[in-house]
């Protein structure tokens, strides 16, 4: 008798294993899809920040060319081995084949460029459809905001938290804080 009190003060029984391992495992569940969320707004945050380089590179170029560069090799400061106007952050910089990243696009409206936009919803030309947050960001030349765009409803949600509102929407939201596409910007 005397051995069997030693020994159940010294460890822990089954069931309490068990329950602790069930607790773990429930507050796991919880905290994972913010995991998620918080890495992908970090993807996000680079994306940003490479589009603003975009801009700021493309403003250098119509000061001295009076026009933007229709492709990254026009440009001053452009990602390591992007030539054409697309190119991918990860995996091969001109397909984007072995990689997940974003597709940084200089986007044309007519025959002029007028923005940069960063599209995470496709692997090489190929919908990815294994990306949990499928979404697209899209910066204006002349402008500072950033417009987000999601095609399903995860991206949906994390654009929602981009911009600031409360409800997701199906179109795009601007990083202002309202639930529509940014104003494009005036040239004053």
């Amino acid at each position: 008798m005397k051995n069997a009190n030693i020994s159940r003060l010294g460890g822990f029984t089954l069931i309490e294993l068990l329950v602790v391992v069930l607790i773990i495992g429930i507050l796991a569940a919880m905290a994972m899809p913010q995991y998620f969320k918080a890495v992908e707004r970090s993807r996000m945050t680079e994306a940003v920040t490479l589009m603003d380089s975009i801009a700021k590179a493309q403003r250098r170029k119509f000061l001295q060319t009076n026009h933007y560069a229709r492709n990254f090799k026009g440009l001053d400061v452009s990602p390591k081995g992007a030539t054409g106007r697309s190119y991918y952050t990860k995996g091969d910089p001109q397909t984007g084949a072995g990689g997940n990243g974003f597709e940084i696009y200089l986007a044309m409206s007519g025959f002029t460029a007028s923005g940069v936009l960063a599209s995470r919803m496709v692997d090489g030309n190929d919908r990815h459809p294994s990306l949990q947050y499928q979404y697209a960001l899209l910066r204006e030349y002349q402008g500072d905001n950033v417009s987000c765009w999601g095609f399903n409803q995860a991206g949906r949600e994390l654009c929602a938290d981009f911009c600031g509102i409360d409800t997701p929407v199906s179109g795009y939201c601007c990083n202002n804080g309202t639930s529509e596409m940014c104003p494009e910007p005036t040239d004053n």
